[in-house]
């Protein structure tokens, strides 16, 4: 009884943060014929699959629903104090999202500051920070606040930019950090943490919002401040998560809940750096895993003959499989460090063992067009 009746609190909320995203995103779309000078996103460049400019503003939707959202949560509850202070930790990052999704114009510097700036802000303002993560030492070192709060600043930054990385195909971000917060919710489930569980669900509703447009064909983009706001508000539950929770949730846990994007971004700074002719870590390219998924399993596989935006939205599910994988680790032992730890490792293992075989599938076919 107790646990149906926290989550009935939460559902007037959230299906008023689901149709203000919805009708939000769904407005962007039908008026882009008069903003479209300053938001639309060329298909031309090198993470470019799609055909036809699109607007890249969703995180206006995005934001338009969360604070709808948090207008119907009962006033003075502990959730919707929290969500707002999250909400107002968010404004660096989305302002400076933002500002690149118009002007193209804000450098990858910038952005990562103001993604740190908000975690810095959200951590301050709710008294949430990472104070420990199990490690004899380095706990005492983050049971300063000085230090753990700018340990979670840029650790929250970090997500943020890694699920920027990896919203490259529609509904792929949106669709990834759907299960990020499924994930947290269920844990928080497990432990009882009912605010967790409502604020982790409220963001869900809001994104499937969002996600309505833009999958499957790609009518709205979620831009650098749709990217940059779901990736700190992930960030943010699963610093609460943990801190709320010290005896039964790791924060290790917590980095499997983010595993995909972040092996994703590590791999790709990795690569990088490691060129032959080295490239700023920062500077985008089309050897993501998800790039490479795309043009060697579903272009010449999976839909070599559909339409662009049905094999553009085909690869996403691909990805969600693969990004439900350290997910379950976490699920399954959200307390134990060995075991995260282990299932860290095998996530690591299977991603870079699925990058190689998209390589050797990319010799394959260069070397079987050569002697067609």
């Amino acid at each position: 009884m107790q646990t149906a009746a926290a989550l009935s609190l939460n559902w007037p909320s959230a299906i008023v943060g689901l149709l203000c995203s919805f009708l939000v995103a769904l407005f962007i779309v039908l008026t882009k014929k008069w903003h479209g000078r300053l938001t639309l996103d060329a298909p031309q460049g090198i993470q470019k699959f799609h055909t036809i400019p699109t607007p890249r503003i969703g995180g206006i939707a995005l934001a338009v629903g969360f604070i709808a959202a948090w207008s119907f949560l009962p006033v003075g509850s502990d959730r919707q104090q929290l969500l707002g202070l999250l909400l107002l930790g968010a404004l660096p990052a989305f302002a400076f999202g933002l500002a690149e999704d118009i002007t193209k114009r804000v450098s990858v510097k910038a952005r990562l500051l103001a993604t740190i700036a908000s975690g810095l802000i959200a951590a301050m303002l709710t008294g949430y920070w990472v104070s420990f993560v199990n490690v004899p030492g380095i706990d005492m070192l983050l049971a300063l606040a000085p230090i753990g709060l700018v340990f979670t600043a840029f650790a929250v930054g970090g997500i943020a930019n890694s699920v920027n990385i990896v919203d490259g195909f529609n509904g792929l971000a949106g669709g990834v950090v759907v299960l990020m917060l499924l994930t947290l919710a269920t844990i928080a489930w497990r432990v009882d943490d009912f605010v967790v569980i409502q604020l982790a669900l409220l963001g869900v509703a809001v994104t499937l919002g969002f996600l309505f447009i833009n999958y499957p064909k790609g009518h709205l983009f979620l831009g650098d401040a749709g990217a940059y706001f779901l990736g700190y508000y992930v960030a943010m539950l699963a610093v609460m998560l943990a801190m709320r929770n010290p005896a039964e949730v790791s924060p290790w846990a917590m980095l499997l809940v983010c595993g995909y994007p972040l092996i994703e971004t590590l791999f790709s700074v990795y690569r990088r750096t490691t060129r032959k002719r080295s490239h700023n870590p920062g500077t985008p390219d089309a050897s993501h895993l998800h790039s490479l998924v795309y043009r060697r399993v579903v272009n010449r596989k999976l839909l070599p003959y559909a339409p662009a935006w049905q094999r553009n939205a085909a690869t996403s599910p691909l990805m969600w499989l693969y990004a439900a994988v350290p997910m379950l680790g976490a699920v399954f032992w959200p307390e134990s460090l060995g075991m995260v730890l282990v299932w860290l490792v095998f996530s690591i293992v299977a991603y870079v063992r699925l990058y190689r075989r998209m390589l050797v599938l990319g010799v394959f076919f260069r070397r079987r067009a050569s002697q067609n």
